[in-house]
């Protein structure tokens, strides 16, 4: 039996002042198989986490990620939250990876340099983060060295498709 799922990935990052916005995106597939196993004990089943669940999960696994490349780790932030579960919740509905307009987030959050990674179709928190480590522009965000606050949204639609938004900032 083979199951194959494809996923999208989008990441942007905003500067203040002379800077500039990037963006970068790729569709990674990637593919399973199954095996039957013979057990005199049930398989486990268990569904992917809720969202609050699934949330802490993707910072654990990014502070993973940046303590194996010898960076801080970051510490959560409600406004950041805020505003990636505002991305999360409107990719899903949209069905579409767009990238929020991420001033707002400068302003209200008291961010010097933002960035955001999003995502779709990751049913598992450290699939999501190791895709991201995956690509240039995720990689990028996650493991830049001036962030230090990380806010993660996270949606699931109305077919169980997980939606994800990752914004990260650093105070001036």
């Amino acid at each position: 039996m083979r199951v194959v799922s494809a996923v999208m990935l989008c990441a942007a990052t905003i500067l203040v002042g002379p800077g500039a916005v990037t963006a970068a995106g790729s569709a990674p597939a990637t593919a399973t198989t199954g095996a039957v196993v013979e057990s005199a004990v049930p398989a486990r089943t268990t569904g992917p986490p809720g969202p609050r669940v699934y949330e802490r999960r993707v910072v654990r696994h990014t502070n993973r990620q940046r303590r194996a490349h010898d960076r801080r780790t970051l510490k959560r932030s409600s406004c950041l939250n805020r505003y990636a579960q505002r991305a999360a919740n409107r990719i899903a509905a949209n069905g579409r990876l767009v990238h929020q307009d991420l001033k707002p987030v400068l302003r209200a959050c008291g961010g010097w340099k933002v960035g955001e990674n999003i995502a779709y179709g990751y049913r598992w928190p450290r699939h999501v983060v190791r895709a991201w480590m995956d690509s240039p522009g995720h990689r990028a965000n996650i493991l830049e060295r001036r962030y230090r606050r990380i806010g993660v949204g996270v949606r699931r639609d109305s077919r169980g498709v997980v939606w994800v938004s990752q914004v990260f900032a650093y105070r001036r």
